[in-house]
C-alpha cells in the first residue's frame, strides 16, 4: 500500500468517523430539545428555534451521500442541560467544518456545511 493510499484511508476513516458523531449528537440534540418543550405549556415557544436548528442540522447531514450511519436509538432527556446542548452543538458544528475540510465529493461537503451553519444556529438559539 502506497503512503499516499493510506493517507487517503486514513482521512476517509477520520471522515466517516466525524460525521456518524455529528449525526448522532444532532439526532440526541433534536430528541432532548423536544423533550424539553413537551414539559411546559409554553415550551414550544421557548425551545422553538433551538428546535428547529437541531432538526435543520439533522436533515442536513443526513443529505451527506457519504453517510452511513444507522439512527442512533433513543436516549432519554433527563440528564441533559441548556449548557450541555450548548457544548453539544459547538462542538458538533466544529467537526463539522473540519470534516467538510475532509470530504472529496462535493456533496458530502455541502451536507457537512449546512449542518454547520445550522449547528452554529442551534449553538446561538441555546444562549
Amino acid at each position: 500500500m502506497t503512503h499516499e493510499r493510506q493517507h487517503q484511508d486514513v482521512r476517509q476513516s477520520w471522515f466517516t468517523e466525524l460525521l456518524n458523531s455529528a449525526l448522532n449528537d444532532l439526532a440526541h440534540a433534536e430528541r432532548v430539545i423536544t423533550a424539553y418543550a413537551a414539559q411546559s405549556p409554553d415550551g414550544f415557544i421557548t425551545w422553538g428555534m433551538a428546535e428547529g436548528e437541531a432538526v435543520q442540522a439533522h436533515q442536513a447531514l443526513r443529505q451527506a451521500p457519504s453517510l452511513r450511519a444507522k439512527l442512533p436509538a433513543d436516549h432519554t432527556g433527563q440528564n441533559a442541560t441548556a449548557d450541555a446542548l450548548f457544548d453539544l452543538a459547538r462542538k458538533t458544528s466544529q467537526s463539522l467544518v473540519r470534516a467538510a475540510e475532509l470530504a472529496s465529493d462535493p456533496d458530502d461537503k455541502v451536507a457537512c456545511l449546512q449542518a454547520a451553519l445550522h449547528a452554529g444556529r442551534l449553538r446561538d438559539a441555546l444562549r
